[in-house]
């Protein structure tokens, strides 16, 4: 561009204070001086660019002015709002430093999250205690636990020490206890379902009136057929065998009193017979009873 003295340019007249000169060389022949009628001051002016707009000294906006851009704005570097901090480019990561109110300790070890303290009015970095617990070796409840409706199940992979297993381990002298319902009046159960959750055989423990504390302990082994469960009267069972000779020496021990409590025919008494045989003579079906010098017996065959 060509540079023009200014005790060269000619006596230009009727120079407004809003006119700026151009010099325009657009064109070597048709060089020339333009008056053009310009603001010197933005105050109060609208501001249209029809292209592109680039700033490469610091451009300041009064306090009270509102910029405002109808279309997509792009900064190619950091954008510094004062006296508040700086809003980083995309892609690249915020210093929390740089955030207002904020609080750090002088080590942040992985898991720490952004908090806001309601007291103090900041922001901190402190750590949730809540973490996947697939990560927690030694997960702790901080309350009770509300399965919302959901379920406790095994995971289809056997990863895991217990496999598929669902393992209730209480420590040292603890146990396992199923609560009752205190609102509803509902004693507690187990039930056991079928494979297709259709039914099931509940177990449940007697009612609040009886009071009832004690102890049932299973017998050692799973017994021989045709036993029953028995118990000592404290809290061990055992499995006992059931003999005819057993039944009936429980039965004589009551005496007439056992004869004329037995309904056993029409008239009410016991018949008597030797053995099963005579005793299936009388008419005494399998199972029936009868007796022997008053010694109560179960006819077998």
């Amino acid at each position: 561009m060509a540079s023009i003295k200014v005790s060269e340019l000619p006596r230009v007249t009727a120079i407004s204070p809003d006119d700026v000169l151009i010099i325009n060389d657009e064109d070597l022949t048709t060089s020339k001086i333009d008056i053009t009628n310009f603001t010197s001051s933005f105050t109060g002016q609208s501001l249209t660019f029809s292209g592109n707009a680039s700033f490469i000294a610091p451009v300041s906006f009064g306090a009270n002015s509102l910029p405002t851009f109808n279309a997509d704005v792009v900064f190619n570097d950091n954008v510094t709002v004062s006296p508040t901090g700086t809003i980083v480019g995309i892609g690249e990561k915020i210093d929390l430093g740089q955030l207002k109110d904020v609080t750090l300790p002088a080590t942040i070890a992985d898991g720490f999250v952004l908090t806001w303290n309601s007291v103090d009015l900041e922001w901190s970095a402190e750590q949730t205690g809540v973490s996947p617990l697939i990560d927690d070796p030694t997960p702790q409840l901080g309350n009770n636990l509300d399965l919302n409706g959901f379920e406790i199940v095994g995971a289809p992979s056997a990863s895991g020490p217990n496999g598929k297993n669902i393992v209730l381990s209480p420590n040292t002298d603890g146990i396992v206890i199923v609560k009752g319902f205190t609102e509803g009046q509902i004693d507690a159960s187990i039930t056991l379902n079928c494979f297709q959750n259709t039914h099931g055989v509940k177990i449940q423990s007697p009612p609040h009136s009886a009071g009832a504390t004690y102890t049932f302990i299973l017998p050692n082994s799973m017994g021989t057929a045709g036993q029953v469960l028995s118990t000592n009267g404290t809290a061990a069972t055992s499995w006992t065998t059931i003999t005819p000779a057993g039944i009936g020496a429980a039965t004589a021990a009551q005496g007439v009193v056992a004869d004329n409590a037995m309904q056993v025919n029409k008239d009410n008494q016991i018949p008597e017979a030797s053995n099963d045989a005579e005793a299936a003579n009388l008419g005494v079906v399998t199972g029936g009873l009868y007796h022997t010098a008053g010694t109560v017996k179960v006819r077998l065959t």
